[in-house]
């Protein structure tokens, strides 16, 4: 293995495929693994989000292969696509433990609007299939053959489409191309070339009910600037429609999607082999997880109920109970309330304000049970480093967040693993903690983006006192 692309006090980044990197590193060389692989859903047109490397068992082979026996894995999923690679990890030896899901309210649909749609839609099927038919007249008269066609232009299958009698397979040539078959076929277009142009010149535009939709009133894009305010931009306004067909009018309000408000983070064991539990804790310090760094802070209500609950003042009922009678102490405990699988995106910083659409209101009373961090579905600004170029991760994590699983897994002094580095929030995490980093990460920005945030000083990660 070529050096490590970054080195600093803690943190040490490989750039390569984690396929090639990982076999290099040693077995049972890490206690956890915190990473947010691609999820598989082409995010923005990016290839690195659509190339199956989550699904891939060799790299969770080689994940369970560097980790210490009961060391714990924990990787974030999309919603439609977590299975597949929980299944991976799996098959790669690893016990499914649980799996946790980090809540926030300010996801953002990306369905399709039905009723818009049908107004947009531009049905040039009759027309098109009237030049289908055409050409296939044409070729015939020529004696030529769809492979024929196919070879002039170096195609494999286009001319089928070209040529077709079914509606959903059939295409028209560009102009170029329809003045290439003219002249190589001999055929007198003058009737058709004026068809062909302008279903070509149609292309990518609207149906004509779209320009028939009746203004109702303006919305405004925004942009976020900070964790709570929100600012319209100067050219984002844009006219609110009704629809202008019956069908339209029919599906309005139906759309494709629902609105995104979770992420499933799947956390899996390595077995302890023979070894119980406890043996593996003292023997590799792995096994088990860090409750009491994780718990929920909780107020004097959560010390009232369970004084309740254990009769502080009250004698035991003796006909229940047997004839026990006494008093106990308060069995709260200090640091809050046992950790959950549910995470929620909402801290002190909104709690009396709360930002748009934030979820914790609406659990009520109920939220005081669940680890809470501050409202962002996104890592704020300060957390988003940025090269001189523009480049920025698309889908970087908070830091509050990924610190708190870091904790959740990693014995005092350990080391953590994360094979999809991006912008290295998990390793700053470790920075926070105390502990050991080894990241990979095979784009050659992102991991610059890694060695930009962490070569910053520690103070600034904790402190946010260096900018």
């Amino acid at each position: 293995m070529s050096a490590p692309y970054y080195t600093a006090d803690g943190v040490t980044l490989h750039l390569g495929d984690c396929l090639d990197v990982l076999p290099t590193l040693a077995d049972a060389s890490v206690d956890a693994i915190v990473t947010d692989p691609p999820y598989e859903l082409g995010f923005m047109g990016r290839s690195w989000d659509a190339s199956g490397i989550a699904y891939n068992v060799d790299v969770w082979r080689q994940c369970w292969r560097v980790l210490k026996p009961g060391g714990h894995l924990l990787a974030f999923g999309g919603t439609r696509t977590y299975h597949r690679m929980t299944c991976a990890v799996e098959d790669a030896g690893f016990e499914i433990r649980d799996s946790l899901h980090w809540i926030y309210g300010s996801g953002f649909p990306k369905g399709q609007d039905i009723a818009k749609s049908i107004d947009r839609h531009r049905d040039d099927r009759a027309q098109i299939l009237q030049v289908t038919a055409w050409l296939t007249a044409a070729r015939t008269a020529a004696g030529w053959t769809v492979k024929q066609i196919d070879d002039l232009f170096g195609f494999n299958g286009m001319a089928s489409h070209w040529t077709a009698t079914a509606s959903k397979a059939a295409s028209v040539p560009t102009p170029e191309q329809w003045d290439q078959l003219r002249d190589s076929m001999g055929f007198d277009d003058t009737e058709i070339r004026p068809l062909v142009a302008e279903l070509n010149a149609r292309r990518g535009t609207l149906g004509e009910t779209w320009g028939q939709r009746e203004v109702i009133g303006q919305g405004f894009r925004v942009r976020r600037e900070s964790d709570v305010q929100f600012t319209a931009l100067s050219d984002g306004a844009y006219d609110l429609t009704a629809p202008a067909t019956e069908a339209a009018r029919q599906w309005q309000g139906w759309n494709t999607t629902l609105k995104p408000a979770h992420e499933p983070i799947v956390l899996a064991r390595k077995s302890t082999g023979f070894n119980t539990t406890v043996a593996n804790v003292l023997e590799h310090g792995t096994g088990g997880i860090n409750v009491d760094a994780c718990r929920t802070g909780a107020g004097q209500d959560y010390r009232d109920k369970c004084a309740s609950v254990v009769g502080i003042t009250s004698p035991r009922n003796g006909d229940t109970l047997g004839d026990w009678t006494g008093t106990r102490e308060d069995s709260a405990h200090p640091a809050g309330r046992w950790p959950t699988n549910i995470l929620l995106g909402h801290g002190p910083d909104c709690a009396d304000t709360c930002s748009p659409g934030c979820p914790v209101p609406e659990f009520g009373a109920e939220a005081r049970f669940f680890p809470v961090f501050r409202y962002e579905a996104k890592a704020p600004a300060s957390e988003r480093p940025r090269l001189a170029d523009g480049t920025a991760h698309t889908t970087v994590k908070p830091l509050a967040l990924m610190s708190w699983i870091v904790r959740l897994v990693t014995p005092p002094g350990g080391t953590v693993l994360d094979p999809f580095a991006g912008s290295g929030t998990t390793l700053e995490a470790c920075l926070v903690e105390g502990f050991t980093g080894v990241g990979i990460e095979q784009d050659e920005k992102h991991a610059e983006l890694c060695r930009v945030r962490l070569a910053k000083p520690i103070e600034a990660t904790l402190f946010g006192t260096v900018a």
